[in-house]
């Protein structure tokens, strides 16, 4: 079976962990800094569903993951399959790792699997990783905001 990892680059932000976390967690205002998935629709519970909307490009996708992992405030990861999940599966892991008090580390990945990863890594792969940094950079942005008022 094809395995392949996206990943965002690790970005340091300048806020306390729980900051990021809170907005990480806060999908009622995603469409305020996460311009790859303006909005998701979720109530966090492990195996809920979650209405993801994602620009892949110019193009709008509503995709239908289940909620894995909550881990306050260190892991928020999700997954989805298409068809069985020897044809494609992927977990979205979303991490943060305290870096003291005032500060925190964000990294994003996907681990794709099955038959049809290698072609979603060639069709998407680039713009799922430009999506991720993206929210990445997002989430800095956002978070140090808050901090500094």
């Amino acid at each position: 079976m094809f395995k392949h990892l996206l990943s965002s680059d690790a970005v340091d932000i300048d806020a306390p962990i729980e900051r990021a976390w809170d907005i990480l967690m806060d999908v009622e205002r995603y469409g305020e800094w996460n311009p790859f998935t303006p909005r998701v629709a979720t109530d966090f519970e492990l195996g809920s569903r979650v209405d993801l909307y994602a620009m892949i490009g110019p193009v709008a996708l509503k995709q239908v993951e289940r909620i894995e992992s909550v881990d306050r405030p260190h892991l928020l990861a999700w997954s989805t399959k298409i068809g069985h999940r020897f044809l494609l599966s992927a977990l979205r892991e979303q991490r943060l790792e305290a870096l003291g008090e005032t500060r925190c580390r964000y990294l994003t990945t996907d681990a794709f699997a099955g038959l049809l990863a290698p072609l979603v890594m060639l069709l998407f792969g680039n713009l799922v990783r430009r999506g991720f940094n993206d929210v990445a950079r997002g989430l800095k942005a956002h978070a140090e905001a808050a901090s500094s008022r």
